[in-house]
């Protein structure tokens, strides 16, 4: 008997249920992509030790109870798409090892049996992540659905962990080279594509792809007609860009100081701020709320007071697409006039650099794509006085040179592909050092019940009244050990160029007190466990110094 179905190991099944493994989406996805063609089969010691595995907590760190374990295998017994073979017949495996006896150790019979089964049936594929183990049998081809590069030799050497990293795959390479093969590299029809893509997935009518957050941030402005004599307002914690783009407008800027537990712009000090500002005379024109790590800001209380006082509101969601508010995706625009994401390389997905304006409004749309292309039009309809021929365009107003080329287009709409997969492994990632921390003198993120967090960072802070350690110890020990560790963000207001427009110390309280706790640890979706082990175990002992 011959078959045509390749024979999976234990291993890609135990992956395929196990989603804390670095390899859970490519056992998902080579599973999944074998049922939809024509199968494949196992033995019945594979299903024992499956069993075994999943449910006895050796291999996976959240076992399985045994009856969800058995209705697992029951699922795979009863598909028309998985075989399940005998492992071996009563003497024959023991004459057919023979020609094996000299390479195969007492702990390898597990393997050959594997082996037999397929040699007995005809099987010609193994699919596991065990190749060097069974490259020794003759008779079959071995695969690994899984890649030996996720990681960085330094990693795989135990040395430098960063606190972020691209996940890069040859999907995304394949879409870059083909767009170099194209007749367009820059404004061709790859970047409204992929405005398209990240539109329908947050649910919004129009997205603007431009060359960086910072531009995204800056044309939104515009677009809202923020200039000399208006007042922007934005978090001080914050990469500075946030509240730059109002100075590229000639506009001011002030600061709203953070919640103290999602360390995002808090609607209370900001109603308090507004009720000042109106009986001043001095309200601002556009708030920038910040989704500080991924986590979305209180947007339903900003917009009401947004209703109340006048303004418009830009989201900074460069940390946050992927994430969800009240059970939406963020980016829909149902509390903002304009949300600015972010494609930087350490960012949910990355375009190298890039960034993408969202709105539901077609006229703030239409005028952030003029802007981002030097005020130019195209459209006879923009147009203050009809066109001389079909090569005429006009510059309606000052504009710049912020386009998407179409190559950094092509790697985004591959990106978008993995972005769920990209969120759910951060998500798995943060709970895990949630768990692993609780004993540790710091206090994890905490979590709105309205938002879902897009997890871009995981931020702890240290508890100082519980440590002899101070803050500058903890972190440069962690640097030593080759954790790469960061702080998100010094205060924007301490800044020495917006110290000389007067902010100083003591300004903002809450934003301060968060600067001198505050350490951003190693999260990415290729992470692996024992890296993140590495980090939490370095942190634990920077505490004995």
């Amino acid at each position: 008997m011959t078959s045509s179905k390749p024979m999976v190991d234990t291993n890609v099944l135990v992956y395929a249920h196990n989603q804390d493994s670095p390899f859970f989406f490519e056992a998902k996805s080579v599973i999944e992509e074998l049922l939809n063609k024509d199968g494949f089969c196992v033995t019945s010691l594979i299903l024992f030790e499956f069993f075994s595995i999943i449910t006895n907590g050796r291999k996976i760190e959240t076992p399985l109870p045994p009856e969800n374990a058995i209705t697992i295998i029951q699922d795979i017994i009863d598909s028309d798409k998985i075989d399940v073979y005998p492992t071996m017949d009563d003497h024959g495996f023991f004459f057919w090892i023979v020609k094996y006896i000299h390479s195969t150790k007492r702990y390898q019979i597990y393997d050959a049996s594997i082996a037999y089964s397929m040699h007995q049936n005809g099987i010609k594929i193994l699919v596991t992540n065990n190749v060097k183990d069974f490259k020794r049998f003759d008779h079959m081809e071995v695969v690994s659905p899984f890649k030996k590069t996720s990681v960085s030799a330094n990693d795989r050497a135990g040395k430098h962990i960063p606190y972020g990293r691209q996940s890069i795959d040859e999907k995304d390479v394949a879409a870059v080279c083909s767009v170099l093969r194209s007749d367009f590299l820059t404004q061709g029809p790859k970047v409204p594509q992929f405005e398209q893509t990240v539109a329908d997935y947050c649910g919004a009518s129009f997205g603007v792809a431009v060359n960086s957050g910072t531009s995204a941030l800056h044309i939104a402005c515009l677009a809202l007609n923020l200039g000399p004599g208006d007042i922007l307002w934005t978090s001080p914690i914050t990469f500075v860009a946030s509240a730059n783009c109002a100075l590229y407008c000639g506009a001011g800027v002030d600061f709203v100081d953070i919640d103290p537990k999602t360390y995002n712009l808090c609607p209370q000090a900001l109603e308090q701020k507004l009720a000042a500002a109106q009986k001043a005379g001095k309200l601002p024109k556009v708030v920038v709320p910040v989704h500080l790590c991924g986590q979305p800001c209180d947007m339903a209380a900003i917009h009401t007071l947004s209703q109340k006082y006048g303004f418009s509101i830009i989201e900074d969601a460069s940390h946050a697409i992927g994430g969800r508010y009240k059970n939406e995706p963020i980016g829909n625009g149902r509390y903002s006039d304009i949300t600015v994401f972010s494609f930087h390389p350490v960012k949910l997905i990355t375009t190298g650099e890039g960034g993408m304006a969202m709105t539901n409004d077609p006229a703030l749309a239409q005028k952030m794509e003029r802007l981002r292309s030097h005020g130019i039009t195209r459209d006879p309809d923009q147009m203050t006085h009809p066109p001389h021929g079909p090569w005429y365009y006009q510059q309606i107003e000052l504009g710049f040179n912020y386009r998407m080329t179409d190559i950094q287009a092509a790697l985004g709409i591959s990106q978008m592909d993995r972005l769920n997969e990209f969120v759910q492994a951060r998500r798995r990632l943060a709970a895990r050092y949630d768990r692993l921390l609780a004993d540790l003198p710091v206090a994890t993120p905490w979590q709105h019940p309205d938002g879902s967090s897009a997890w871009h960072l995981y931020v702890i802070r240290l508890e100082p009244e519980k440590m002899d350690q101070n803050h500058r110890q903890v972190f440069e020990y962690l640097r030593q050990k080759q954790i790469g560790v960061n702080l998100h963000y010094i205060p924007v207001h301490l800044q020495p160029w917006y110290r000389r427009m007067g902010f100083e110390e003591g300004m903002y309280p809450e934003a301060e007190k968060y600067y001198q706790e505050a350490i951003t640890l190693p999260l990415f979706p290729a992470m692996r466990i024992d890296l993140q082990d590495k980090a939490i175990y370095t942190l634990s002992q920077s505490f004995n110094l």
